[in-house]
């Protein structure tokens, strides 16, 4: 296969290796374009060696029911010591349990592709950093009963980490195999919607510092997955397929949703904060069970259980948790609607005039829909967008959304938001959550009044 060398200013660049086909590509095609290119993996996972195991299982004998050390050896600095590696080692195993879809490949199989690329090949640690800016404001995330996008913070991280070694590998640019176009605007750089109509990550590099998206190169921008994957070929036998790589795609995007964080609470999560209370239906307040701490919830979960093991209501779904309180909502999915999206934190990339309402189409982090309306600005960074067709589901506070000029292939990015609040309107009157029984009653009673007879004078 023929690469065409566009005529350009060859740099070197640190390119983000995975393992993946989309970096391996990206590799690929700035090499072929004359750059001299150095291989990057960013490892966010502490190794597990041989010895670890031998000390985790060495420990077996000496603990308690509850995972702590046998009293009779906690006189023992020696034992002491030990026991606190072993907790380390416990810990970071459970991490990479827990968090194995956002693991790389190893790292003998991407030096391979690198060396059948032809490039050097390095590796670096972020672990701490991993642990702090994704797995703990997850925890901390869904305990407060607000949604966050683990996936926009790691592509954060990935970026922020393959900058900081531009001037130890003595490097100009750096490049990732994401799905997006960067484009300057005056004195800052915005995203635009690639070629593919399908792969769009935009949303995933809307929290990256102007800084840094001065150093990027996208080169699969341009490009559509079927003829990535056509010029992947070349060190296919390598990489990790297009179907693995969505596969895993899927499971980091359900992050928040994964039970088993439950096991990483007590160490994020002080224990004040866990409200042992009631599980209610938010249609009559009913009570539907009781349960033994919110950390167990998440918003947005139907299979729910109570601690006494009640039935869960059919067809239902976690619309909201008090964290204060640990007071759990819960309302019948075919009730929930909306039709309007209230969003803060909106970033504006003024590249359309927003002084008037904006029709375009704006897209959701978590899941991937996309909806058609008119966008509004407002003051301080608030804005809300109607959809032109009222859409079934609810959407939750923390939640992000861009907002393009179209739906289609290099569609402008107008800027993007946090969800603050989705709902319909009843009689004029904005509700996030479908009637209550009180509600109902009130709206009837206003309904039923006589109007006053406007007289015209």
């Amino acid at each position: 296969m023929q690469f065409a060398k566009k005529d350009m200013k060859k740099e070197r660049i640190i390119v983000g290796m995975d393992g993946g086909i989309d970096s391996a590509v990206t590799a690929l095609l700035l090499k072929k374009q004359g750059h001299e290119c150095i291989g990057v993996n960013i490892s966010f996972f502490e190794k597990i060696t041989s010895e670890d195991e031998a000390l985790l299982e060495q420990f077996k004998t000496k603990l308690t029911p509850e995972g702590q050390l046998l009293e009779e050896l906690r006189g023992d600095e020696e034992q002491l010591e030990a026991f606190r590696q072993y907790e380390k080692i416990s810990w970071n195993k459970k991490i990479n349990r827990i968090f194995s879809p956002w693991a790389s490949e190893s790292e003998e199989k991407i030096r391979d592709i690198c060396r059948l690329i032809g490039i050097p090949f390095y590796v670096t640690s972020a672990s701490g950093a991993f642990e702090e800016r994704v797995i703990s404001k997850l925890l901390e995330s869904r305990v407060a009963g607000i949604w966050c996008n683990p996936t926009i913070d790691k592509a954060t991280l990935v970026l922020e980490t393959l900058y900081s070694k531009l001037s130890v590998l003595k490097a100009t640019k750096i490049a990732t195999g994401h799905f997006s176009k960067v484009i300057p605007v005056q004195n800052r750089f915005v995203l635009s919607a690639p070629n593919d109509t399908v792969k769009n990550d935009c949303h995933l590099l809307t929290q990256v510092s102007n800084e840094v998206m001065s150093h990027l190169k996208l080169p699969l921008a341009d490009l559509k997955t079927a003829e990535v994957d056509k010029i992947g070929q070349l060190v296919d036998s390598k990489t990790i397929s297009r179907v693995e790589l969505e596969k895993r795609a899927v499971l980091r995007s359900q992050a928040y949703s994964n039970e088993e964080i439950i096991e990483l609470t007590d160490r994020y999560i002080a224990r004040s904060f866990i409200k042992e209370n009631t599980i209610y239906l938010h249609d009559d307040d009913s009570v539907v069970g009781e349960h033994k701490g919110q950390h167990q919830y998440y918003l947005g979960q139907t299979q729910y259980k109570t601690f006494d093991n009640k039935p869960k209501l059919p067809d239902s779904k976690i619309v909201s948790i008090n964290m204060s309180r640990g007071f759990i909502y819960v309302a019948k999915a075919k009730e929930l609607t909306f039709e309007r999206i209230v969003g803060n934190h909106f970033v504006n990339y003024e590249v359309v005039d927003t002084s008037r309402p904006v029709e375009c189409y704006c897209r959701i982090s978590s899941t991937g829909k996309g909806y058609k309306g008119n966008l509004y600005i407002l003051n301080n960074g608030n804005i809300y967008f109607d959809l032109d067709d009222k859409s079934e589901g609810i959407l939750f506070r923390g939640d992000h959304f861009i907002f393009l000029t179209k739906n289609g292939p290099s569609a402008k990015v107008i800027g993007h938001a946090k969800i603050f609040q989705t709902g319909q309107f009843i009689d004029g009157e904005f509700y996030r959550l479908p009637l209550n029984k009180k509600q109902k009653e009130e709206l009837e009673e206003a309904q039923s009044r006589p109007k006053k007879r406007e007289l015209g004078f």
